[in-house]
């Protein structure tokens, strides 16, 4: 098997700018008590699909759980394509539009991780060997994915992050709220 490979040194957490400067140069409030939470994929539906390929509904779902146990928990969607707007709708009947940002495109991705303190991918299927996963794991970002593709194969469930069932957006939000509440351990499980 060969696998996806990134150049780590693009995402390294050794390379980031300062907090303050990271927030400003992706677009995001420049507040110290923000827990950003953060999903990088592509808002597409396959081509005569029903179901999106990434999933960002389960992730906002629990982004609503999760901004429920933590206030001060916000989150991040880098990524664009035509279900941006209905996302955004997505976002504000959930009551959680002041906490939810999307970036679009997002070129600096290692300023954008250096500030996250979650990296998520809520596939439903039609996942490979994730670039995302491995770019939050060489950002040192604990991961929560859903087990579809080849997660599995990149995280070691309980140490590197946590795998949950696809559409699962309780399990979801009880992983990130442990992560958030376990800085810690958190911290641990992205070295």
């Amino acid at each position: 098997t060969v696998y996806n490979g990134i150049d780590i040194e693009r995402v390294a957490p050794d390379h980031a700018l300062p907090r303050a400067e990271a927030l400003a140069h992706v677009g995001l409030p420049q507040e110290e008590n923000r827990r950003f939470i953060t999903i990088i994929a592509n808002m597409r539906k396959p081509p005569g699909g029903p179901e999106p390929y990434k999933d960002q509904q389960t992730f906002l779902r629990a982004a609503q759980q999760v901004q429920a146990a933590v206030p001060e928990s916000a989150f991040v969607l880098a990524g664009e394509g035509e279900l941006l707007d209905e996302l955004r709708g997505l976002a504000a009947r959930l009551g959680i539009a002041a906490s939810t940002f999307f970036l679009g495109r997002c070129s600096r991705v290692a300023e954008l991780l250096s500030v996250s303190d979650v990296g998520v991918l809520s596939s439903k299927s039609s996942e490979g060997f994730s670039n995302s996963i491995i770019e939050y794991m060489a950002a040192a970002r604990p991961v929560v994915a859903t087990d579809v593709g080849g997660a599995r194969e990149q995280i070691v469930d309980g140490e590197t992050g946590y795998v949950v069932s696809p559409g699962d957006s309780s399990s979801m939000a009880e992983r990130i709220i442990e992560l958030l509440q376990s800085p810690t351990r958190s911290k641990e499980m992205g070295q």
